[in-house]
């Protein structure tokens, strides 16, 4: 089957911000630059403990180990497949994914970023029409609806004119065969084109990511205008390029996250059934918008409710839907309740107006009262002889035969066999609605090998390094110029640590590859230990040029370090080992002087970092002498089982930095060790020569006094 290129996939992913998307679902909230906690919605979390990187494009629960990027997200909450993921993000950054085979064409692709942007026209046009329209706003005034509401919902106005809307389409680059195209506007069999909502309160139906798919028009004209024709009381868009019906349920992308948190929803009939509701507090509920409960809505509840209370009214109509909606929300695993409203004289009530004339509270109490489904059969259906009995029977257990939850196919058997006196077998019983393949549960793939970061043995200072370079791109030229092949080509590790000498080249190897950084192709590019070392990484921010001094001093100070972690391995039991230590030492001071003169501002930053890269070359001639003298044997035993000096002094393959799986997974409050800046060179014995190993006849002060120049970058200026 065709998919969408890698290509694609990588620049979608690169359109989408992670935190937007997730905010769809639930509420997020800021916890540093580009960081967002919330409460996990895959595991019973009662603390926010899922963690978003806008900058990685990641999301990560510290309590059930759930993570991955904005399509695994989506996948996981959306129970969708990874195409299915795909094409989800795509519409809801408004991104044209390219035709694959005969699935979806160009012109379709087209036309449904058309009519979004038609939409959205639309719904500003209607609620400005809504503020001219005193009969519009009186209606909802009269139906309790709040201003605030209005605004929520997108409530709006369509005036009474034939081509208002179209008019106003077109001053806006759309012409009236696109407004037909979209649902606004109807064509006649004259040829014309016209307004197909007119004089009608406009709501707005809303996909999940709140995007603006068709409207809803009820109609507020008056009855004896229309020479005896009766108009529909509510007219909804036709289906378009971006709106199907049955996928679409009025109302649920504010009300998902109630549902939730209750675990259950309530399914009305009607727009302002919902919206009363939702204004009043009452807020886990739904509406079928413009056609019947379908499957596919079903399905979508399913994925944030386990019970369904099913609110219709008590006519055979109404019976009629409520049966139809049990065999539809059963065999997706919701658990159905009946209920119908009443005013305390026994006449059946909206839910809209049941809200408004007996608040909430009343509302609560009366859900409470709901049958469940089986009950509900019994009482409605007819029971009076063998045969009616035989047929609810049959009904019953259809439904029971649907539910793919053995064990409750089991307690629901039993139920039917003790209430009404049948056998607990399902043979010969069909199902109204075949089981479809599911799609693999999230739980039943291989579970990711657990990793950790031993910042307890990570270098301070490298770390900060690392921190440095990942935060600020502009020094990544400055650090070509310094890591540069003929850095790479010698061996020299300068880095302590190995995973960080790992991080830092994978950086500069993306660099070097695109000529651009991308947090995110990094991160996917890293193993899994480096990309919690990257996650856990903390949020900091340079001010110019603080961020290109601390570039070089840190280069000053790793370049220390590493002298000072190999002086002490050069023989000193020859004239080679005595020369080359002495030059080195030499070199030590040069750089130590250099990094004082900076702080003092006695040469300016521009002349330090030129010193700097040049110390660069003199650094790579020493140590291709001492390795070669240590490939040697130095003339010296105590030498020959010393490591050479492009050996770092932790191995990667050191158990230290391997990744054990017995090792538990890392906590929220596991961070990374304070960093500190590079020290500041108050004193030539920050950073004196180690003394030589003991029993070795040498003098460190009988070296040289070093002399520097301005110019550094004559090899004799670094010994």
């Amino acid at each position: 089957m065709p998919f969408y290129s890698d290509e694609i996939i990588q620049e979608l992913k690169n359109q989408a911000d992670i935190a937007l998307v997730i905010q769809q679902f639930l509420p997020l909230k800021k916890s540093g630059v580009n960081k967002y906690v919330g409460v996990c919605p895959f595991h019973d979390d009662h603390s926010p403990s899922m963690s978003v990187n806008s900058t990685l494009g990641i999301y990560k629960c510290f309590a059930c180990g759930a993570g991955g990027d904005v399509f695994k997200f989506i996948q996981e909450h959306e129970k969708l497949d990874f195409k299915g993921a795909v094409e989800w993000v795509a519409n809801f950054v408004g991104f044209a994914l390219p035709n694959l085979g005969n699935n979806v064409n160009t012109e379709v692709l087209e036309e449904r970023t058309m009519v979004r942007k038609l939409n959205e026209l639309a719904c500003e046009w209607f609620e400005q029409q809504l503020t001219l329209s005193p009969k519009a706003l009186e209606y909802l005034n009269k139906r309790h609806v709040s201003p605030e509401t209005r605004k929520q919902f997108h409530i709006g106005y369509a005036p009474t004119g034939r081509e208002g809307l179209i008019g106003y389409a077109a001053r806006n680059g759309f012409s009236p065969r696109d407004c037909v195209k979209a649902g606004l506007a109807v064509e006649k069999e004259n040829g014309g084109i016209a307004d197909k909502f007119r004089d009608r309160l406009m709501i707005a139906i809303q996909n999940l990511s709140g995007v603006v798919v068709a409207f809803g028009g009820r109609d507020l004209s008056d009855p004896a205008s229309h020479n005896g024709i009766k108009l529909a009381k509510y007219m909804n868009s036709p289906e378009t390029a971006l709106y199907s019906k049955r996928d679409i349920l009025f109302g649920l992308n504010h009300s998902r996250n109630a549902i939730l948190q209750e675990k259950a929803v309530i399914i009305v009939e009607g727009y302002f059934d919902l919206i009363s509701l939702y204004q009043s507090g009452v807020q886990n509920v739904v509406a079928a918008s413009g056609t019947a409960l379908t499957e596919n809505h079903a399905s979508i509840l399913a994925r944030y409710a386990k019970t369904a209370y099913l609110v219709f009214d008590g006519d055979a109509a109404g019976q009629n839907a409520t049966r139809r909606s049990l065999e539809i929300v059963l065999p997706k695993g919701l658990s159905p309740k009946v209920f119908a409203l009443s005013r305390p004289d026994g006449t059946k009530i909206d839910p809209d107006n049941f809200v408004n004339e007996q608040g909430p509270d009343a509302f609560r109490r009366a859900l409470r009262t709901a049958e469940d489904w089986l009950s509900y059969l019994g009482r409605t259906m007819p029971n009076n002889s063998p045969e009616d009995r035989a047929a609810f029977i049959t009904q019953a257990k259809t439904l029971i035969k649907s539910i793919e939850n053995p064990e409750l196919r089991n307690q629901y058997l039993k139920l039917v066999s003790e209430r009404y006196s049948t056998t607990r077998s399902l043979a010969g019983i069909k199902v109204a609605h075949p089981k479809r393949e599911k799609l693999p549960a999230a739980a039943e793939q291989p579970a990711a090998p657990q990793v950790s970061v031993p910042w307890e043995l990570l270098s301070p200072i490298e770390v900060r390094f690392a921190n440095l370079l990942f935060r600020n791109p502009t020094l990544l030229d400055r650090a070509a110029e310094y890591f540069d092949m003929d850095f790479a080509a010698s061996g020299i590790q300068i880095f302590d640590s190995p995973l960080i000498d790992e991080f830092i080249q994978s950086i500069l190897a993306q660099y070097a590859e695109t000529g651009s950084f991308s947090p995110r192709t990094l991160y996917e590019s890293l193993s899994p230990q480096l990309q919690l070392f990257l996650e856990q990484l903390p949020d900091e921010t340079w001010k110019t040029p603080n961020e290109i001094l601390e570039f070089y001093d840190t280069v000053a100070v790793l370049t220390l370090n590493l002298c000072d972690r190999y002086k002490k391995l050069i023989p000193l039991d020859s004239e080679a080992g005595m020369r080359l230590r002495m030059q080195l030492n030499k070199f030590t001071q040069g750089i130590q002087i250099v990094a004082k003169k900076r702080k003092i501002s006695a040469i300016t930053p521009d002349v330090f970092a030129e010193q700097i890269i040049q110390s660069k070359t003199p650094l790579i001639e020493l140590y291709t002498e001492i390795n070669e003298l240590a490939m040697n044997g130095g003339n010296g035993a105590q030498f020959n089982n010393a490591p050479t000096f492009a050996q770092p002094a932790v191995q990667p393959s050191s158990p230290q930095f391997a990744a054990p799986a017995a090792q538990p997974p890392v906590q929220p409050n596991e961070k990374p060790p304070e960093m500190e800046a590079p020290p500041p060179f108050e004193s030539d014995e920050q950073f004196a020569s180690s003394e030589p190993p003991e029993d070795v006849p040498y003098d460190p002060n009988e070296d040289e006094p070093y002399v520097p120049d301005d110019d550094f970058g004559a090899m004799d200026d670094f010994g």
